[in-house]
């Protein structure tokens, strides 16, 4: 065992940590897997906790839900990942694994600081991709698909919003949608309104995104800690 009240302290604090990550992750990863293949698992949840959610399910795409249980499974996989490392490292006083660990957060850590640093560099080039993609993905295909175009119509009438920049993006489509006001005012793109509401919501992304990498910073912090204490017994033995 390491020596020291100091380096105790942060051995048992870095196992508990771990281990919520780990429990997390399993509970994460379980419950994905178990909606993905009980389709009724999620009427089984509200029925248990007696929520009506059939107004909510039936407006659920079933693709879009997959796609999310997917990703959920990859992020719980990782804190799994991490939380098995990070656990096994400082119960057995591992090298090996408190290494594996810190190269694993480390890569994580560098990996969302470039993806910052992209953001802010590419801010532009991203607003203008994405104004095109939902030209060309979404508007383009209003008059062509049905599902397109109950989505769009609900869109533009909740956010009192016009295609991806403004109204003139259906010019070439034909006539204007009814979910549209383009005869009475000039209306602002949907793509423009969503990009403006994720802006003036960054601050608390950034908020969030800080505490991450302030948690994963006293992560790597903790690691080289418990690994130069194990060291040190070792080297006294």
């Amino acid at each position: 065992m390491v020596q020291g009240c100091g380096n105790k302290c942060v051995k048992y604090f870095f196992w508990l940590i771990n281990f919520l990550f780990f429990v997390l992750g399993a509970i994460i990863v379980g419950l994905s897997i178990w909606m993905l293949v009980d389709k009724n698992s999620l009427n089984t949840v509200a029925s248990t906790v007696k929520v009506d959610l059939s107004q909510i399910l039936s407006q659920v795409n079933i693709q879009q839900l997959n796609s999310f249980l997917y990703v959920a499974i990859v992020i719980g996989g990782a804190l799994l990942v991490l939380g098995f490392f990070g656990c096994c490292g400082s119960c057995c006083e591992s090298i090996c694994a408190i290494s594996i660990y810190f190269i694993l957060v480390l890569i994580l850590f560098v990996v969302e600081v470039v993806a910052i640093v992209l953001y802010f560099v590419n801010k532009t080039n991203l607003q203008q991709g994405f104004q095109t993609i939902w030209r060309d993905e979404l508007v383009s295909k209003y008059n062509t698909q049905q599902q397109i175009h109950q989505v769009l119509d609900q869109i533009q009438s909740s956010l009192q919003c016009c295609g991806a920049s403004g109204c003139s993006d259906y010019i070439p489509y034909g006539a204007f949608p009814t979910s549209c006001q383009c005869a009475t005012i000039q209306q602002a793109g949907c793509a423009t309104v969503i990009w403006n509401s994720f802006e003036s919501s960054l601050i608390y992304v950034a908020f969030v995104g800080i505490i991450i990498l302030f948690v994963e910073l006293l992560a790597m912090i903790f690691s080289c800690i418990i690994i130069g204490a194990v060291k040190e017994k070792r080297s006294q033995a």
